[in-house]
């Protein structure tokens, strides 16, 4: 793969919070667990483990444990009937084999994000999630903490980039879309040493 291809598919990725009722396929899901896998771990130690939400009885049960886009006013957070993701990755952390591991976890879920996008698919990462009751709702094993859901579907909204230009609040027009503001390149580089 070309670098131009790579970065294009970088800057396509968005985070996705509306979606499509299209289903996703459960090969796709695990495809995508699959580049998770294979993402980097301090000391190889690939402690990162998954549990995939396909099913829906189990969907509509999860759906309200996860708390959505809290720079938004209230009535544009959550995603509406219909709109709901479609599929869920959980992302798991086995203490048995690493504490901590937040790099790892973070290497993992950003290659699952790229891949979603890779197939026409929208993610959201999500932290504020109610870790307690998912546990307890998937049985999750005492010996793994609940680190992220990642939701998933077809999008069924739009999110482009912007300039930043001093709130890193992310914003919707009245057309629906989204609105991120990033920060230029140069403001990002504190040196460069060459």
């Amino acid at each position: 793969m070309e670098f131009s291809t790579f970065k294009k598919l970088a800057f396509k990725r968005r985070t996705i919070r509306r979606f499509t009722p299209e289903p996703v396929s459960t090969n796709i899901l695990k495809d995508l667990v699959d580049l998770g896998r294979i993402a980097p771990a301090g000391g190889n130690s690939q402690a990162v483990e998954y549990i995939i939400v396909n099913r829906e009885d189990m969907r509509e049960k999860l759906f309200p444990l996860l708390r959505w886009a809290a720079s938004l006013p209230p009535d544009m957070r959550t995603p509406e009937e219909g709109r709901r993701p479609m599929a869920y990755i959980i992302v798991l952390l086995n203490t048995e084999i690493k504490k901590g591991g937040d790099h790892d976890v973070g290497a993992a879920v950003e290659n699952i994000l790229l891949g979603a996008t890779s197939v026409g698919l929208g993610a959201c990462w999500m932290g504020a999630i109610d870790r307690k009751k998912i546990r307890t709702l998937l049985n999750v094993p005492k010996t793994h903490d609940v680190k992220h859901v990642i939701s998933i579907g077809y999008p069924d909204e739009e999110s482009v980039m912007e300039v930043y230009d001093d709130s890193f609040k992310y914003w919707k027009d009245d057309g629906g879309r989204m609105h991120v503001p990033k920060r230029e390149l140069d403001g990002v580089i504190l040196k460069i040493v060459d």
